[in-house]
């Protein structure tokens, strides 16, 4: 699973929600991190293309999860956990 956090440079809840993404990926092996910068037109179009227009913003893989807030450890864990078990057969 590929988690993303969508962040501005002067967003200021997005601290906390890399703080989280880093704690997260300490913890579970089955996800890869990515940060996307909006401020980069690359990131902003795929932000976009998940219907993110607000930071921070979480996705799993290609769907959010999570849009302008920072969720709990436990929330977020939660919603990885309902998505993976979604993929297995």
């Amino acid at each position: 699973m590929k988690l993303r956090l969508f962040t501005l440079p002067k967003c200021p809840k997005c601290p906390a929600a890399k703080e989280l993404v880093n704690l997260i990926q300490k913890e579970r092996s089955d996800l890869t991190v990515e940060i996307l910068d909006m401020s980069q037109p690359e990131n902003m179009t795929t932000a976009l293309m998940l219907q993110i227009a607000s930071t921070p913003s979480f996705a799993i893989d290609d769907t959010a999860i999570f849009v302008g807030d920072v969720p709990s450890f436990d929330e977020l864990n939660k919603k990885l956990d309902e998505y993976k078990h979604r993929l297995e057969p």
